[in-house]
């Protein structure tokens, strides 16, 4: 156990600087000395508040979340109005912000996410399943509204924020609840080293898999 240890100690410290240097090419490991990907599953509860905002949200050509559909779904308010405030963040548009369920996302507070975008850098999409998981690209706006949902969540929230700019950069439904149930069990740490490492304060996010543990990328 000692020897692969070292040899996992050895691989991180090659990796990171060469990561920090190029912004991209190598991962940086999310946890290292891991020798699986983690198996954290999120609780009953989230999982189904959050499969009825996956089935509300619509991605492609005009990406989108229906407030009221959530709800018709058995979405909790608490759960669309941290998923839908995120969604905007992130840079999604809401079907209705006049309905009740999201009316704790004023249309000024819409407006100024609206043009908050303009600023945002780096580029986002899915780009496919490889060995090392599920990936996605997350601007600046997205990388943002990702690590704050990630960091909430550890302090007992934050789930429905982070899935929902995963799901605003187009990763499909059936791989977000597994991507932020391990990246949600590792924490922050890991992201900021990646954004930090990319000129424009953007990433891209790789879910982890049987072979590897979660990474990220600067773009």
């Amino acid at each position: 156990m000692h020897m692969t240890s070292e040899s996992q100690m050895k691989k991180l410290i090659f990796a990171l600087p060469l990561a920090l240097l190029l912004g991209f090419g190598a991962p940086v490991a999310a946890n290292a000395a891991a020798e699986a990907p983690p198996t954290s599953a999120l609780p009953a509860s989230e999982t189904a508040n959050l499969e009825a905002l996956l089935a509300a949200s619509h991605t492609g050509d005009h990406t989108s979340f229906d407030a009221a559909l959530a709800s018709t779904l058995g979405a909790s308010d608490a759960s669309i109005v941290e998923y839908s405030t995120s969604f905007v963040a992130a840079g999604g548009t809401l079907a209705d912000v006049t309905t009740a369920h999201a009316s704790a996302l004023t249309q000024d507070a819409a407006t100024e996410g609206l043009a908050a975008l303009a600023a945002c850098e780096g580029t986002s999409g899915y780009t496919g399943l490889y060995w090392f998981g599920s990936q996605v690209a997350l601007d600046s706006c997205g990388t943002s509204a990702f690590i704050n949902g990630v960091g909430i969540a550890a302090a007992g929230g934050g789930v429905y924020a982070a899935a929902s700019a995963l799901t605003v950069a187009g990763l499909p439904a059936a791989a977000v609840v597994g991507v932020v149930a391990a990246v949600a069990a590792l924490g922050v740490g890991f992201l900021n080293i990646c954004r930090d490492a990319s000129g424009t304060g953007s990433i891209y996010l790789n879910g982890g898999s049987p072979l590897a543990p979660p990474t990220c990328w600067g773009q």
